[in-house]
């Protein structure tokens, strides 16, 4: 590793949860397709929508350890002050919106009544089953709170990339390097 990139350990996690947030918004898409609705593969699409959900939420805890235990690299010399803040604030947001994103999910199959599975494994009850509260039916506003901060984390990637292209193509920063799996020499 040099000191212009990440510690191979957050560089491998980066990518593993870059595939694994794309299938979660592939398969999230497909099982709320009206045509799917009440049938076998739904039910399997959502179990392995949660699976892999709970798979992320483990790898961001473990991202997140990484991250506090090693420094990142400098950010590129050259960054004006609104770039160095969007990158920072950036950054936090693609720690803190997944987590959000995922708890809320989490409570939705809580709240249903659902159970939160891992592959079959029973994970631990966050959330207690409620129906209602203040007369709000939870289950569907968890499910429709988690639908809009799953697309605001798309959005917020495609923010994220472009920032990289522009970086690249306009500014002459590599900054994917710093996330590349090759290490640099």
């Amino acid at each position: 590793m040099t000191d212009q990139q990440y510690v191979r350990s957050a560089r491998i996690l980066h990518w593993l949860m870059a595939l694994g947030f794309l299938s979660m918004w592939v398969t999230g898409y497909i099982m709320k397709l009206d045509s799917l609705e009440d049938t076998p593969l739904e039910e399997s699409l959502f179990d392995l929508h949660i699976s892999m959900g709970v798979t992320l939420l483990g790898l961001l805890l473990l991202r997140v350890a990484i991250r506090l235990v090693n420094k990142p690299p400098a950010l590129p010399a050259g960054l004006t002050s609104w770039e160095k803040i969007g990158s920072h604030l950036g950054h936090l947001g693609l720690y803190l919106l997944p987590l959000v994103t995922m708890l809320v999910a989490w409570a939705e199959v809580d709240f249903g009544g659902h159970g939160v599975k891992w592959f079959t494994i029973a994970m631990p009850k966050i959330f207690p089953t409620m129906e209602t509260l203040a007369g709000i039916n939870l289950e569907d506003t968890t499910a429709t709170a988690h639908e809009l901060l799953a697309w605001s984390l798309l959005a917020l990637v495609a923010v994220h990339v472009a920032a990289v292209l522009k970086h690249k193509y306009w500014d002459g920063h590599d900054v994917m390097g710093r996330m590349s799996l090759l290490s640099k020499k």
